[in-house]
């Protein structure tokens, strides 16, 4: 499956800069980008190289993503009280 959404470039240059992998999960406050370790992988996810990192998504909620954006980082930053980059 080729994804049909798009990844915001600020969200590109945070995993770069992370040094870490994520994945997309869900919240009840919407699409929430974690690091795995707080959320793992599954089998079926689709795998998006981000530099030497990896962006995790369902294959599931890939369907309904247009847009991987800033608001879906800040949602993990705000939950976990870790700062912006």
């Amino acid at each position: 499956m080729i994804p049909s959404f798009a990844i915001d470039e600020k969200v590109r240059a945070y995993i770069r800069k992370s040094g870490q992998d994520f994945r997309l999960s869900t919240s009840p406050e919407g699409p929430v980008l974690l690091p795995l370790g707080t959320a793992d992988p599954k089998p079926s996810d689709l795998k998006i190289l981000i530099g030497s990192n990896i962006l995790y998504v369902s294959k599931l909620q890939a369907k309904y993503i247009k847009k991987i954006d800033w608001a879906m980082v800040e949602r993990f930053l705000n939950s976990s009280g870790k700062s912006n980059i």
